[in-house]
């Protein structure tokens, strides 16, 4: 959010915004408005923000990204209001969704599988091919919509120019002709060609990012909290678009952790 030029006290809003619009169809984040009702009014919230922010920087650029779009140029034309709104919007929700769900579920991975966390653990050498099985293990993103613009067919099914096609990367990434045992959980799997960040000129645009921030989240907790363990099962938020976990009550000996002396203490992961 800093590099959008977001000052901090608006970031909660944009967290919250950010939990309405991807979790519409979740009972905690709608409080009983239609999901359509619950996602068209958070997206109205994050445009009516970003214009003002947008008007602002106009008046009086910075260095962050909406200064950047709003006197920027592409192929000699600047970009429309809009493009630069859908751009924020898209900016704050990638940025918000996809690292904080791939970190918990890797970490749910991890507790899930031990033989995989020992591994982990043992070698820390095999942080880099860990991260990308967690990104292929959760898809944080299950689908993405594209239209073709071109006639096609794949394994037998047509498509013409102009059908909406959706891309399920959940599938995808469990395609048992790219990946040997799919269905299995491996910090050593290699090679991973997996699609959670997407592929070609909509290859995700902070993928570098992300994978950094798991690292170093994810090796954190690893050395800080060596015997983390569940302590009730997650609630996964109910989405067909974003695969989340809203509330991960753990358990972990915090002793080595900040002078503090308790046995066992309960911490909450929140969707982060």
């Amino acid at each position: 959010m800093r590099g959008l030029g977001i000052p901090a006290e608006y970031r909660d809003m944009m967290y919250s915004l950010g939990n309405a619009a991807i979790g519409a169809q979740d009972p905690e984040y709608n409080q009983g408005r239609s999901p359509m009702e619950t996602g068209r009014n958070a997206q109205a919230e994050f445009f009516g923000y970003f214009a003002k922010l947008i008007d602002q920087r106009r008046k009086h650029p910075g260095k962050d990204l909406i200064s950047a779009f709003t006197i920027g140029e592409v192929e000699g034309a600047k970009l429309t209001d809009l493009e630069i709104l859908f751009n924020a919007f898209l900016l704050i929700i990638g940025g918000q969704e996809t690292t904080r769900n791939a970190i918990s579920g890797g970490m749910l991975a991890l507790i899930n599988h031990p033989g995989e966390r020992a591994k982990l653990a043992g070698d820390p050498g095999v942080m880099p091919t860990a991260i990308e099985e967690f990104l292929r293990w959760t898809t944080p993103v299950t689908h993405i919509l594209r239209t073709a613009h071109k006639d096609g067919e794949l394994r037998g099914e047509k498509i013409r120019e102009g059908d909406k096609v959706v891309v399920w990367n959940a599938s995808v990434n469990r395609d048992e002709e790219v990946f040997p045992a799919a269905d299995r959980f491996d910090v050593t799997r290699t090679p991973n060609d997996h699609l959670a960040f997407g592929h070609g000129e909509h290859f995700c645009i902070g993928a570098h990012l992300a994978r950094l921030e798991m690292r170093v989240m994810i090796e954190q907790v690893m050395r800080r909290m060596p015997d983390l363990e569940l302590a009730r099962q997650p609630e996964r938020l109910r989405s067909n678009f974003v695969a989340g976990i809203k509330h991960m009550p753990v358990r972990f000996t915090p002793s080595a952790i900040n002078g503090q002396r308790a046995s066992e203490s309960m911490t909450k992961l929140i969707r982060t």
